[in-house]
């Protein structure tokens, strides 16, 4: 009985082990200060010379900021009006065409390639319930033939603050970036139940595992229980991945999470307190002035 114990206890301890050393997850390091892009200053009014103008008085409807939120209805000036050619400065011609065969283009392909990784697409589509308890199905790159569904312990909604982590291979080094077009919903099945059976419907909620089979997060961390998909499929490394993420990372995504939440009731509260209005549309033309043609001297 001790053997069994023992062997038991030292295979735990070697799939642990080959766990943590498989490889290391995180998020991409952000962009220096330096590499960022300052922003250019917004060009001067210009100073326009009306000719002619027609102002219309119309009534608008514009879709609101917030999809709960009422449309922005309001009735705006709309204006057009010819005004006298401002003379702007042609833009720049169009650079020319690169030689396909150039070797100074084909070595810039290449550092290129070497320098700047690509990024692999993972499609999934995630339907939280009761905010503890998520169904995924992952998609490799859109393949739909290595597709995989698993039930998770961890709220899918924590991860739509982000689109790309990157993983490090603990063997080799080398360094793979994964980008995540992920489709999430939530269901409060409590509610759903209610509303399915007050129309006189039977209610039929999702199969979701059980306890201990999926423990809760708080218990047993971020687990995952396979559902159906193909076993060969990059998907089930996916599904580790974003697990060992969550693991690592998964305080401070749900801080933000709560944060954007937080936000986002603010500015509701906000618009509702002050209902926006269009605004009016003004529209200026011109006719472009044609150079004048320069006369040979005789």
């Amino acid at each position: 009985m001790k053997l069994l114990v023992l062997v038991l206890l030292w295979s735990c301890i070697l799939n642990a082990q080959e766990e943590i050393t498989k490889w290391d997850v995180e998020f991409p390091a952000p962009l220096t200060a330096d590499a960022l892009t300052v922003p250019e200053s917004e060009p001067e009014p210009l100073d326009l010379k009306v000719v002619n103008s027609r102002m219309t008085r119309i009534q608008v409807e514009e879709a609101a900021e917030l999809p709960e939120l009422p449309p922005v209805r309001g009735t705006i000036n709309f204006t057009v009006q010819l005004v006298e050619d401002p003379e702007l400065p042609d833009p720049p011609p169009p650079l020319p065409a690169l030689p396909p065969g150039d070797p100074a283009v084909l070595e810039r392909l290449v550092e290129l390639r070497e320098t700047y990784r690509s990024t692999e697409l993972v499609f999934i589509s995630a339907t939280v319930y009761d905010a503890n308890r998520t169904l995924l199905r992952i998609y490799p790159n859109g393949r739909m033939n290595d597709a995989v569904t698993a039930w998770s312990n961890v709220d899918f909604h924590h991860f739509s603050g982000f689109s790309t982590y990157r993983v490090t291979d603990a063997v080799d080094g080398s360094v793979y970036d994964y980008g995540l077009l992920m489709g999430i919903g939530g269901i409060d099945t409590r509610r759903w139940k209610e509303t399915v059976e007050a129309r006189g419907l039977a209610y039929k909620g999702p199969e979701i595992p059980e306890i201990p089979i999926l423990p809760d997060i708080s218990v047993g961390g971020p687990t995952f229980v396979v559902k159906e998909g193909n076993k060969t499929s990059s998907a089930l490394a996916t599904l580790e991945q974003i697990h060992d993420l969550y693991r690592k990372e998964g305080e401070s995504m749900k801080r933000e999470f709560e944060a954007r939440v937080a936000a986002r009731a603010e500015r509701k509260a906000f618009l509702q307190a002050n209902p926006p209005k269009p605004e009016d549309v003004k529209i200026s033309y011109w006719k472009k002035t044609q150079p004048k043609r320069e006369t040979e001297s005789k």
